[in-house]
This record gives structure tokens, sequence and C-alpha cells, in this order.
């Protein structure tokens, strides 16, 4: 029954309860009963959630099951939703674009960013708004933006101060880190190499917001992104205020240029620049 999506053991929760027997048990005898939740293509440890209810004993033949399905995923939908919200005195233009991505627009930075919950290109939130009213309950969830989900039917606050996602599921103590990436260009016109010996991260170092949360990973593509390099993972310790992240040997830059792309998943709260040893950047 779990065939039809991708899972792992991280991503499954599951409760049995039963009652065992030392006979073999007729068709009368066994019941299986299954609730599934999540997508339709992939399953995160945020959407699925299973409860099994059975009896049975020894093994039971395929004529001695019954079995009775519930699954609920996202409902395909090939709509562009547009829809703003104003975080940080940054005014935001969402657009969802069908099953496919999430693009978000910062026109104070006049830049573009895609958005998305866990490993899928499309950002849980489906549409959302300011709640000028809220202003009583913002300081306790963080900011007064209201996001509504359309797998769940869940409503969710923006927090700023959050490096994981929360579960759905009100209660729940699960989260989700989520995978942050930037990137920027080096332009090369001429076709001189140029010798790159080391680049030094300057930004939030040491304010991590979760202490498990720690790796940032450098990867560089001389092909206009089509290829990239893992250089390595540096681990950057909460509260390590002098701790440095450089990364060396990156080899020589030639025509078109190179891209830097910076991974991490919440050792970063805010990223300044990457400079190169002769203050290139």
């Amino acid at each position: 029954m779990v065939a039809a999506v991708t899972g792992i053991a991280s991503q499954v929760g599951s409760l049995a309860l039963g009652e065992g027997s030392s006979l073999a048990l007729t068709a009368s005898q066994v019941g299986v009963v299954a609730v599934y939740q999540f997508p339709a293509d992939t399953g995160t440890s945020t959407q699925v959630g299973m409860v099994v209810l059975a009896e049975s004993g020894p093994d039971a033949l395929a004529s001695q099951v019954q079995a009775i399905v519930v699954y609920r995923g996202r409902v395909y939908d090939p709509r562009i939703r547009a829809w703003t919200f104003t975080l940080d005195g940054h005014d935001y233009y969402v657009l969802r674009l069908g099953d496919i991505s999430t693009l978000v627009y910062d026109t104070h930075a006049e830049q573009w960013y895609d958005w998305g919950s866990d490993t899928a290109d499309i950002w849980k939130a489906n549409t959302g708004q300011n709640w000028v009213g809220a202003s009583s309950i913002s300081g306790f969830y963080g900011s007064n933006i209201v996001c509504g989900d359309d797998v769940f039917g869940a409503l969710y606050f923006l927090d700023t101060a959050q490096s994981q996602d929360e579960d759905p599921v009100y209660g729940s103590a699960t989260q989700t880190p989520f995978e942050r990436v930037v990137t920027g260009q080096l332009v090369k016109l001429d076709y001189d190499a140029q010798p790159c010996y080391e680049v030094q991260l300057l930004g939030a170092i040491g304010d991590n917001l979760d202490a498990t949360l720690t790796d940032v990973t450098l990867e560089t593509s001389d092909d206009s992104g089509n290829t990239y390099n893992d250089h390595g993972t540096i681990t950057l310790s909460a509260g390590d205020y002098i701790a440095r992240a450089t990364w060396l040997s990156l080899g020589s830059i030639e025509a078109p240029g190179r891209l830097f792309k910076i991974t991490d998943y919440g050792a970063l709260q805010r990223i300044d620049s990457l400079y190169m040893k002769d203050n290139s950047k």
C-alpha cells in the first residue's frame, strides 16, 4: 500500500494495536484498516501519518486479509495563485505556479527566490496575508502573517526566529529543517586564468538558532551551473563567534566565470559576503 510513494523509516510514523493468537485465523477473523496522509509524490515527517489497527496471529494468507485504505494527497491544481505579505519592512510577492514551484519576489532587495517545504519545490503556504487584528498574539507567534496549507487544512504563522518548520499536527514536537541556498557569480571576461587560493564567508557566525544545525557547504560551478564541485562542509558551532568559514585551494577561474553556491540548514541567520583572498567578491 506504500509502494506508490517514496518513504523512508524516518518519514513514517505508525501505531499498531493487536491481539495475538496461537491459532491460524480465517478471513472473517483478520481485518486491517490503514489511514495514510501524504502528498501524491513523496512523504516527509511532517506529511505522513499512519495508523494501523489489526488483530492477527500467525501469518495470514492473502485470501484471509481484508484491507481498507483511506488516502489523502495534494489535489492536482494547475492554477497560478498570487498573494502578498510584509515582513521585517520588506514587501513580498508570492507566485504559486500550480504544482511546479513557488517563486517569491522581495520588492526591497529586487530579488526572486525559490521557496519550498522540506525537499519539495512547492512552499506549503498556499495562500496568506498580514492579519492586522492579530497584533495581540503576533508576539507569541513571531509575526502577524497567517498562511493556509492546501494539504492538511492547517493555518501557520511565519516566524523568522524559527530555523525549522513545525509539524502541521497540533501539539506535535516534530520539526523539519529546510534547505537555504545562496548563489553568487564572479564574472571573468578575458581568457587569462585567475587563481582562487581561498574564499571566506562573512556573516552571522555563531548565531545558530539550533545547536544541532551547524553545517555549511560550498560548491562551485565553472560551466554556468550545469555541474558543481563540492569543496566540503564546515561546522559552525553555536556561540563560537570568532570562528571563520574558509575554503582553501579552489583552483583557477576562467571565462565565463565561476558560480559559488552556499548551502546550510540553519547554521546561518545572515550572509554578508563571500570574499576571495585578493578581496574580489
